[in-house]
C-alpha cells in the first residue's frame, strides 16, 4: 500500500525525527503545509520529493491524504485536527494533546464525528526500557501498584538547543498552555493514567524559580491520589545537566521496577528490586518489533491493519492526561486539591 501523508506545521521540533523516519520509506508520498518559507526549505532539504504548501486547507484539498501528522503549537493543534478529520484523514498529534482540556475535547469530538483514528504521540512509548517496565507493571508482575514516580526536564528549551520556531511558542503561555509543567508533567501523568486510570484527586505546585525573563513556569511537582496508590511527577527547565534518575519508578506490593536511562557508554536498564534482590535484578529488555519501533511505523501499521490506536498513545489516554494537567493548573492556582472528573466547562 502506498501512503499519501500530510504534515501540518513544522514548529514542533519533534517533527524532524518523524520526517526523517518517513523519508526513509519507499511507500510514502509526503506533503507539508507550513506558512514559514524557511521551515519549508529546511524540510525540503530532508526529503527532496516533498510537496510543499503554505496553508493546511490547500494541502488537504489537493493531496487528499489518508493520514495527517500535526506539529504546531499546543493551542493550535485542535484546529488542525478538526480540519484534517473533516477531510477524512486519520490524525497523529504530537504530545501533549493540547494546551487545555477544552481543546483536547474538540479533537475527540472531531475524530468521533468523522470516524477517523486519532493518536497522541508520546516519545516515551517508543523507549524499549520504559515500554517493558510499563508492560510488566500492567501485567501484575510486581503486584498491585502502590506508587509511581517520574521526573523529566533539562536546562530550558533554549539552553537545550531547540529551534527559535519551537522556543517562540514554548515560552508563550497562550500558545503552550504553560512551561515546564505542560512540557514534562504530561509524560509522567500519561504513564500514571495508563497504569492506574484517572486519579481521584490532584495537587500541584508550579512556579517560575529562575527564568525571570520568561512568562511561563520553569519547575513543577504534580501529585495524583488514587484510592490505593499515588503518583508523583516532577518537571524542570532549570536542570544543571541531565535530570538524575528520571525513571519511571513503579512500586508494587511484591517488588519495584526502576528504569535507568541509557547513555553513550551504557544501555538503558530495567531493575526489579525486592526483598530478595535488594541491589536490583537486571531484567532483559526485549526490542520493539519493526512495526512498533517508532511513532510513524506504529501509526501506519495500525491504519493498514485496521486495528485501534491503543495503549499510551491512544486518544483516550491523551485526553485524560490533559484533564489531569488541567486539574493541576487549577490546584496550583487555587492552592487546593482538585477532584476528578472535572465539571464540564472547567
Amino acid at each position: 500500500m502506498r501512503w499519501t501523508i500530510g504534515i501540518l506545521g513544522l514548529t514542533h521540533d519533534h517533527v524532524w525525527t518523524h520526517l526523517s523516519d518517513l523519508a526513509r520509506r519507499d511507500d510514502v508520498r509526503l506533503s507539508i503545509a507550513e506558512p514559514r518559507a524557511g521551515l519549508r526549505a529546511e524540510a525540503e532539504g530532508v526529503h527532496g520529493g516533498i510537496r510543499l504548501y503554505d496553508d493546511a486547507a490547500t494541502l488537504l484539498e489537493h493531496e487528499q491524504p489518508q493520514a495527517v501528522l500535526v506539529f504546531t503549537d499546543n493551542a493550535g493543534s485542535a484546529a488542525f485536527v478538526e480540519l484534517a478529520a473533516s477531510h477524512g484523514a486519520a490524525v497523529m498529534v504530537e504530545k501533549p494533546m493540547a494546551d487545555r482540556l477544552a481543546n483536547a475535547e474538540r479533537m475527540m469530538v472531531a475524530a468521533g464525528r468523522a470516524h477517523v483514528p486519532l493518536m497522541v504521540n508520546w516519545p516515551t512509548a517508543w523507549n524499549p526500557a520504559i515500554r517493558h517496565a510499563l508492560k510488566l507493571a500492567a501485567d501484575g508482575e510486581i503486584g498491585e501498584i502502590t506508587r509511581f514516580s517520574f521526573r523529566g526536564g533539562h536546562a530550558g528549551p533554549r539552553a537545550f538547543g531547540v529551534s527559535e520556531a519551537f522556543a517562540g511558542w514554548l515560552y508563550d503561555p497562550a500558545r503552550n498552555g504553560g512551561g515546564a509543567y505542560i512540557d514534562y508533567c504530561g509524560y509522567g501523568a500519561s504513564m500514571a493514567r495508563l497504569l492506574l486510570g484517572l486519579p481521584s484527586r490532584v495537587q500541584a505546585t508550579i512556579g517560575r524559580l529562575r527564568t525571570d525573563d520568561s512568562m511561563v513556569d520553569d519547575n513543577a511537582v504534580l501529585t495524583l491520589r488514587y484510592p490505593r496508590a499515588m503518583a508523583v511527577v516532577e518537571a524542570s527547565w532549570t536542570a544543571a545537566g541531565p535530570v538524575p534518575q528520571p525513571g519511571p519508578v513503579i512500586a508494587g506490593e511484591r517488588a519495584s521496577l526502576v528504569v535507568l536511562p541509557g547513555a553513550a557508554s551504557r544501555p538503558a536498564r530495567v531493575l526489579r528490586v525486592s526483598s530478595d534482590t535488594p541491589e536490583g535484578e537486571d531484567l532483559d529488555i526485549p526490542p520493539l518489533s519493526a512495526d512498533e519501533g517508532s511513532a510513524t511505523s506504529y501509526f501506519l501499521t495500525r491504519l493498514h491493519d485496521g486495528h485501534p490506536i491503543d495503549g499510551l498513545v491512544s486518544a483516550r489516554v491523551g485526553r485524560d492526561t490533559q484533564e489531569i494537567l488541567e486539574a493541576g493548573l487549577l490546584a496550583d492556582r487555587e492552592d487546593r486539591s482538585v477532584s476528578l472528573p472535572l465539571p464540564i466547562g472547567v
